[in-house]
């Protein structure tokens, strides 16, 4: 897919709408920052691709700012869609006019329509945001991922320590019955004396 300037872009039920670097439909996969610190898409195109400790954290401020810019963009489409959407369906009566004709309801419902549009499309590209970061969290989080990675060894070491010594007590079980039971058919019997 070719990458649009960053604009305006194709009339959305007669309004424009504004194209956002970064802000794709919803499945475009976010940015996973790796241990470098670099950020790579999808695609596998890195953003601050070799980056050393000092520059990581300005590679994740920049990510920080692709995300905040889009947020603002797409808070400020709901916004503008939502006053735009009052302003059309708004009553006025003129001392001329008390009614509008059927022109004028058909032109106002269409632009109400592409003002909706907007709005679901601001309101799945913010879904879609929340939906990313809470992926790159999961994936990046490396205390949480090693801390889970931890607790998981110190339960199956525990689990493991629990087997042995069940075995072990199972084993001096066994040792046991089968001392009983040579005693019991090889052991001496009584003698009689005479």
């Amino acid at each position: 897919m070719a990458s649009r300037p960053m604009g305006m872009g194709g009339p959305v039920g007669g309004v424009s709408t504004p194209i956002i670097p970064g802000a794709g439909p919803i499945g475009v996969a976010a940015p996973v920052i790796t241990a470098g610190g670099a950020a790579v898409t999808a695609g596998g195109v890195g953003i601050g691709a070799g980056a050393k400790k000092g520059s990581s954290l300005s590679g994740l401020q920049e990510i920080e700012e692709t995300y905040n810019k889009r947020l603002d963009a797409d808070v400020a489409q709901l916004m503008e869609s939502f006053g735009d959407i009052i302003k059309v369906a708004s009553i006025t009566y003129n001392e001329s006019s008390v009614s509008k004709d059927k022109y004028k309801l058909a032109q106002e419902s269409y632009q109400i329509q592409g003002r909706a549009t907007n709005i679901v499309s601001s309101a799945e590209s913010l879904l879609a945001m929340v939906t990313e970061l809470k992926q790159t969290l999961l994936l990046n989080d490396a205390n949480t991922l090693a801390q889970l990675s931890t607790r998981r060894q110190a339960e199956l070491s525990d689990r493991k320590t629990a087997v042995k010594q069940r075995v072990l007590g199972l084993k001096e079980e066994m040792d046991r019955t089968i001392w009983e039971l040579e005693q019991a058919c090889y052991g001496s019997s009584p003698t009689l004396q005479s």
